[in-house]
């Protein structure tokens, strides 16, 4: 019992994903001011590193969390929202204005679903819950890099 109250205080962000009806957003918000000053002070490289660790991470307590729900992506669930706006902002460059669009397409891939992003969200495991949002991310950082190499 006590790894699951742990993997609940993660997965939700010590408790924000029961604070609101948009957790998620919220929860995206949130991730543009860490990444901000990881970015400012530390390299990409470094950066790269925490997603991938909170990447493991989050996967461990979503798969506790999940391990005896029927929903196996709970709303509740943040950490996919932070990991996926986090991998949008990797080459983004350090700007009010790009860090708000990165979430704003980031937003709206992920309420949306898209292609290829509606496939990995029907997959019903722990991975799923990840990779929708990690294909949001990868899609909105692709989407920058391609504007800044025009």
């Amino acid at each position: 019992m006590k790894s699951y109250k742990i993997a609940e205080y993660y997965c939700t962000s010590f408790g924000l994903g029961y604070k609101t009806k948009f957790p998620g957003t919220l929860a995206s918000f949130a991730t543009l001011f860490p990444v901000w000053i990881i970015k400012e002070y530390f390299s990409s490289d470094i950066l790269l590193l925490i997603i991938f660790v909170y990447a493991f991470f989050s996967y461990l307590s979503i798969k506790i969390i999940t391990n005896k729900k029927k929903d196996k992506d709970p709303q509740f669930i943040i950490t996919d929202e932070h990991l996926g706006q986090a991998i949008s902002l990797l080459f983004c460059e350090q700007k009010i204005l790009h860090f708000l669009i990165a979430f704003i397409i980031f937003r709206f891939l992920d309420i949306n679903k898209p292609f290829p992003i509606n496939y990995f969200d029907r997959i019903n495991s722990p991975a799923g819950v990840l990779l929708d949002d990690i294909v949001a991310g990868i899609i909105t950082c692709l989407l920058f890099l391609i504007f800044y190499a025009i």
